[in-house]
């Protein structure tokens, strides 16, 4: 195992330096998307590469030049209490390595000649980010999530792949909008829509807010129309098509909105978005389904307490770790 994680850090070195190729990168993804510990090992090294750099007055002038031609990064805060301070901000978490090879990218006169790199996005647990892709297409990640692009979208291509959660206003343009999850793929024009593909969940979840999308699978293909929900089983690959019943972006304004929830299914959400563990310790209240809407501003105890009123469950801390009990 160790050995393997040298390899990665070799493989990941390569790509902070503009050098990976597309097997590179992907085999980063597939890191990324392995273990969510995976994310801090990966920005551990990106740290380790930046520290190893010797700076010299032509690299200050190049990141000049780079913080010039990316004056339009968009960074947001919003306002929350003061007790959560690691939960203040909502910010772009794409790593400065990627945004100096983007920007290199983008500078460079022979554009049609570059090969073809990769850059890799990823959200850690507890945060949210937004990214605003060169064809002017925004997205926001979801916590825990990761999205990988080259240097040829909006040239020759705009297709994203992802593991997580990810919600996008895509901009019209004469490319389709390909979101790649596995072997399945999402098909778009222009529009808005969510999609919810954690590697630990059964379910494959896109919801069309605007727009259309054609979703494709190994069986077939499916077209949505605004205001539905498509949901395929990952274990059996049966699909269903229904209306949106709650809010699928509200995680974006940070809030949890559901309609018949299972309780296991609300908690892993819950974990993902506090980054905390959090389990059940009986199984006889997990398929328990109920109707919330979360504040996510608040406190994790505040929402434990509040879920505690709808179901009969008691809360133990052990450590970093949150246990429910049935009472």
């Amino acid at each position: 195992m160790e050995e393997q994680q040298q390899h990665i850090k070799l493989l990941a070195f390569r790509y902070f330096e503009g050098k990976s190729s597309r097997e590179d990168a992907e085999k980063i993804f597939a890191f990324l998307k392995e273990d969510d510990s995976h994310h801090s090992i990966f920005r551990k090294w990106e740290n380790d590469w930046i520290n190893s750099l010797e700076l010299h007055p032509e690299l200050n002038e190049r990141w000049e030049q780079i913080k010039l031609a990316n004056r339009n990064t968009e960074f947001i805060k919003k306002s929350v209490p003061v007790i959560k301070p690691y939960r203040n901000y909502i910010y772009a978490v794409a790593s400065i390595a990627v945004l100096i090879l983007g920007v290199f990218f983008a500078l460079m006169s022979m554009q049609d000649l570059q090969p073809e790199e990769f850059f890799i996005l990823e959200t850690p647990l507890g945060q949210k980010s937004k990214i605003t892709m060169p064809d002017g297409s925004n997205v926001w990640l979801n916590s825990g999530s990761s999205l990988i692009y080259s240097n040829k979208y909006g040239k020759k291509n705009r297709e994203v792949q992802l593991s997580g959660e990810a919600y996008f206003e895509v901009r019209k343009g004469l490319k389709d909008f390909i979101v790649r999850i596995n072997e399945y793929s999402v098909i778009v024009k222009g529009t808005r829509f969510n999609v919810s593909a954690y590697r630990d969940d059964q379910l494959l979840t896109t919801t069309l807010l605007e727009g259309s999308v054609e979703f494709n699978y190994i069986q077939g293909s499916l077209e949505m129309n605004p205001g539905e929900t498509m949901e395929m089983n990952l274990e059996t690959n049966s699909i269903t098509c229904k209306k949106s019943q709650h809010s699928t972006n509200a995680w974006t304004r940070n809030r949890l909105e559901y309609e018949n929830i299972e309780l296991e299914e609300l908690l892993k959400k819950l974990s993902r978005e506090y980054a905390r563990p959090i389990f059940l310790e009986s199984d006889s209240l997990s398929k328990q389904s109920f109707s919330i809407s979360i504040d996510t501003n608040k406190d994790l105890s505040d929402v434990l307490n509040a879920i505690a009123e709808i179901i009969p469950i008691k809360t133990i801390h052990q450590n970093d770790t949150i246990k429910l009990k049935p009472i």
